[in-house]
């Protein structure tokens, strides 16, 4: 999904860490003194800090079991420029690597597994190919298990259920040949060799799901034999940042009613460990410290199922929002372990389950989070990353090579052009960020696909400029651009959504923009639609701003020339990332009837292909006026 440097290490920084915490060793009993609800959440400072949780005293030997996670993968094969913490981070080869090591020094004490969204949203390697690239190197690395992700359903339930079992779809395995485990290679598409589990993620009224619900992993010490379960599940709203056409004839239950079911047949099966993997977490709340965790989760979607979940379920494995963290949840006198494995393959979680060999019960938990290095240098603005050889899986490396080589004729297809040079800004409107968004509102304003009034963009997720002199390796002419380079500008491969907000609403979410307003970390300025004008305040706010302050910075809101009053109400739309309050615009939550939409590059390239043959204009930078 990134060629360049990944949201999570600009946009996300400031979302990535929460208040200084202390390693944690938080013993089950030790906690209940306080109100019933009262939470206590705790974690890591650091990555090499050890997050760890006792649950009860030991009362025979005892083994470990490993627990080797990602998430969030998003067909990211090559390493590219990704970073994570001042590390050039990620690649498959790389992950690969690291993985294999691991596996081969916890023998059959390990399983591996991912949290969903490894595929879909992909660079054009993987995206090319269905993303079936990104599946057949999975199974080379030995991927045991995964919970779906809501971008596992981009093209629909079929199409997941062929990526699972494998076979060539209408167009041909247009992949082939695909290689195995065994060296050798095959001209079908294999297929995950790995589970996916789907609990609440159901196709009849009869519960049946989709996926299997749970599975089991058998492990063996000290001549007696125990299991661990897996739950694995995707969030709730996946229908509504998802295209309508991707989960037609599925219902998303509740995160927790299901895991608790599942939980109590896995329990009847005799299996007294239940993990859950989940595609759903949390973000970390300002004042942010780099890894931190204290706080990490408040208010967050995976700490509100969390709360809910069955005691048994003490370990929770997550994803979707490209955060890393470690930490530990108590309520009710319950406390259980969640780490995140931020996303692209740059962070590996490893998870110990210490288990009583006797009883087959959880006595504590650890984890520690792994930085998948891939360069012997560091990063940094411009700085070229010099490949760690001792670091890539080459059987691994030698399949990434295959796709990168096949998808570089799309990559140099021009596909429309530009009439100046379209650039992004540090602060304030940009010329690329007015195109991206007409773009968005281009795509869903039929009344079929949206019937949107306006389009908000993150600039975060605007990631290179888009030059009318650049020549790529395509060697296009001045002006032309390329697939690859509008890929470049938003790899992200987010979808759209469209939701109703008032014009309350609108107003609350531009005074969002700034730092201190409305629980905002930092300054940004939202990208927005021609439709949309309005004025802000060139005075600049004190340290720590007060609600009147915010509300002083909009003045005068007009769609589509009209003055914009609280309780009109339009149709808006963002990308998914914002749909959910990313970027720290939670007021995006606060929109309803959400219809999912095509996915932001599809509707960039088909809005640069409908300016032909004159190309798209360099827009005039009037979207946002000062307020007298």
């Amino acid at each position: 999904m990134r060629t360049l440097i990944p949201r999570s290490a600009t946009s996300r920084v400031a979302l990535m860490g929460a208040g200084v915490a202390a390693v944690v060793l938080a013993p089950l009993a030790a906690v209940g003194a306080g109100p019933a609800q009262a939470v206590t959440i705790a974690g890591a400072t650091s990555l090499t800090d050890t997050v760890s949780v006792s649950f009860a005293a030991a009362k025979s030997p005892t083994t470990d079991v490993h627990l080797l996670a990602f998430n969030d993968l998003h067909g990211n094969l090559e390493p590219a420029s990704l970073n994570i913490y001042g590390h050039f981070a990620g690649g498959a080869a790389y992950l690969s690597k690291l993985l294999k090591d691991k596996q081969a020094a916890y023998g059959k004490k390990q399983v591996t597994l991912f949290a969903g969204d490894n595929i879909g949203a992909s660079p054009l390697a993987s995206a090319l190919f269905k993303d079936e690239p990104t599946v057949v190197v999975s199974n080379l690395m030995n991927v045991d298990l995964a919970s779906v992700g809501n971008h596992e359903f981009d093209k629909g339930s079929a199409e997941l259920l062929r990526i699972q079992n494998g076979g060539c779809p209408t167009s041909g395995c247009t992949g082939a040949p695909y290689a195995l485990k065994n060296g050798r290679t095959t001209n079908t598409f294999p297929g995950a060799k790995y589970k996916y589990l789907s609990a609440n993620v159901t196709v009849d009224a009869t519960g049946k799901t989709l996926l299997p619900a749970t599975t089991t992993k058998e492990f063996e010490a000290g001549g007696r034999e125990f299991q661990v379960g897996f739950i694995g599940e995707v969030l709730k709203d996946t229908p509504t940042i998802v295209t309508p056409s991707g989960v037609a004839g599925l219902t998303f239950g509740d995160e927790a009613d299901a895991a608790n079911a599942a939980a109590a047949k896995l329990r009847k099966q005799g299996v007294k460990i239940p993990v859950l993997v989940i595609h759903q977490g949390g973000f970390q709340n300002a004042p942010v410290a780099l890894n931190g965790c204290a706080g990490n989760l408040a208010g967050s979607d995976i700490e509100k199922i969390a709360l809910r979940l069955d005691p048994s379920i003490k370990v929770i494995v997550s994803g979707h929002t490209h955060a890393e963290y470690r930490c530990t949840i108590t309520t009710n006198g319950v406390t259980r372990l969640i780490t995140s494995a931020a996303s692209f393959g740059r962070v590996l979680s490893d998870i110990t389950l210490t288990v009583d060999t006797k009883s087959g019960e959880l006595v504590g938990a650890a984890a520690v989070n792994s930085i998948v290095d891939n360069a012997l240098n560091a990063s940094g603005a411009n700085v070229v990353r010099i490949p760690d050889p001792s670091k890539i899986d080459p059987v691994v490396d030698k399949v990434v090579q295959q796709y990168v080589t096949a998808s570089a004729p799309l990559a140099n297809t021009v596909i429309g052009r530009v009439q100046g040079d379209l650039t992004r800004t540090a602060a304030g409107e940009s010329t690329l960020g007015d195109v991206i968004a007409d773009a968005q509102l281009a795509a869903t304003a039929p009344a079929n696909l949206g019937a949107a009034q306006v389009a908000f963009m993150n600039p975060g997720g605007i990631r290179n400029d888009l030059l009318a002199s650049a020549i790529s390796s395509g060697g296009e002419k001045v002006g032309e651009v390329t697939y690859g380079e509008a890929f470049t500008v938003q790899p992200f491969g987010n979808s759209l959504v469209t939701k109703t907000m008032t014009g309350a609403q609108i107003r609350s979410l531009l005074e969002q923009q700034w730092k201190g307003c409305g629980g905002q970390g930092t300054n940004r300025t939202l990208q927005i639609s021609g439709s949309l004008n309005y004025e802000q305040s060139a005075v600049a706010l004190p340290a720590t701003p007060t609600p009147a302050d915010c509300a002083a910075q909009i003045g005068v809101i007009k769609i589509n020339g009209v003055v914009v009053n609280p309780t009109d109400t339009f149709r808006v739309t963002m990308n998914n990332f914002l749909a959910t309050g990313g970027d720290g615009f939670t007021v995006f939550n606060q929109g309803t009837s959400a219809l999912g939409g095509a996915q932001d590059i599809d509707s960039f390239v088909s809005y640069l292909k409908a300016a032909e043959p004159t190309g798209v204009a360099v827009p005039v930078l009037n979207r946002i006026v000062p307020k007298p």
